[in-house]
């Protein structure tokens, strides 16, 4: 029997405010974000090895329709050495195609703040696993902001009163899903990183963090705005060169993919969590990222971003996946991670689902 997250209201799946269209510069950047509409990739087996596996994978994409129900996208699934196969479905998306990514971005922060610790401390316990008490951010104030403290600043933030940078003593130690514990820990700086990115444009961002994780020269890491946990535009082939050198260990994160886990589900860990996304599901939080480990899941670990930009790595730490595409629907978030489901399933089994 298949496993589903529940479809719940956006009001009850995201600690944020309404989908960012309702911003004006957010319209013009959903316009950017599919600026690189491009001719649909086919249907593309790479390594013929895994023909049945990825025949499994594209007959779920095409036919299943907690996939198809997501409009156009792309997906793709490798390994270290490159993509298995991938394939464009339903239109246009393909892996050069440049997208606001949202929370996929959290990923790569944490990647990032790893590779220049070292080693996770204390601090980095706190802010990368949400856990720090900076819980107050409002996406749609950092739209105008020009750098990362100015967005921390800005408000009013998620309660509607104080500002982004409000620090909430009573959730300290609490898991709470929201960018502002990213947004403090590169605004203040608690590490003493650096260098420290507090006045930080989104282009040096931009510069900074790509060049970091990928050795020098960053292939297409673009901030759209200077918000570490959400700001990030790329395309689904950058992103698997992220996730490849994951899994290649050019990464610090690959040690810490799952370490340290937190509880996110308020109903089932009342003295540890707050607010999660996954409202229903028992799910748990390391270093910028979710391990799907709830029942009947499969504990592979992702960064889903509210537009339904959605990367993995299963839970071997052998295979990576991604589902790319753009949509400002409130269960964006939700659907991807339903169908990519799916997909894993698919590829890991041979057979459709």
């Amino acid at each position: 029997m298949r496993k589903y997250l529940y479809i719940l209201p956006v009001s009850l799946l995201f600690a944020c405010p309404p989908p960012p269209s309702e911003d004006p510069l957010f319209s013009l950047m959903s316009t950017l974000a599919l600026s690189n509409m491009s001719v649909p990739s086919e249907f593309t087996v790479v390594d013929s090895t895994k023909q049945a596996q990825l025949n499994a994978v594209e007959a779920t994409a095409t036919k299943n329709s907690t996939c198809t129900k997501l409009g156009a996208f792309y997906w793709e699934i490798g390994d270290v050495n490159g993509a298995y196969g991938y394939s464009s479905v339903n239109g246009f998306v393909n892996g050069s195609t440049v997208l606001l990514i949202a929370s996929a971005s959290k990923w790569i922060w944490g990647a990032y703040v790893l590779e220049k610790v070292g080693t996770p401390t204390s601090i980095e316990q706190s802010y990368l696993r949400m856990r720090s008490g900076y819980d107050n951010l409002n996406d749609n104030k950092c739209n105008l902001a020009l750098t990362v403290n100015a967005c921390f600043t800005n408000g009013p933030g998620r309660d509607g009163t104080n500002n982004n940078d409000y620090y909430n003593a009573g959730d300290l130690n609490y898991f709470y899903y929201n960018g502002a514990h990213f947004q403090a820990y590169a605004a203040l700086n608690p590490s003493g990183l650096t260098p420290a990115l507090t006045n930080y444009t989104r282009a040096q961002l931009a510069t900074e963090i790509g060049n970091t994780l990928f050795g020098g020269s960053n292939p297409g890491i673009d901030y759209a705005v200077p918000q570490p946990a959400g700001g990030v535009r790329t395309s689904a082939s950058v992103y698997a060169q992220f996730l490849r050198r994951i899994l290649n260990s050019n990464l610090t994160i690959r040690a810490y993919l799952g370490a340290d886990l937190v509880a996110t589900l308020p109903s089932a860990h009342p003295t540890q969590a707050k607010y999660s996304p996954f409202v229903l599901e028992d799910v748990h939080y390391s270093y910028g990222h979710w391990v799907e480990d709830s029942s009947g899941n499969d504990a592979a670990y992702s960064s889903p971003g509210k537009f339904g930009f959605y990367p993995w790595i299963d839970p071997t730490v052998t295979t990576y996946g991604i589902i790319a595409r753009y949509s400002t629907s409130g269960l964006a978030y939700a659907e991807s991670v339903y169908c990519g489901r799916l997909l894993r399933k698919a590829f890991a089994t041979g057979i459709e689902q």
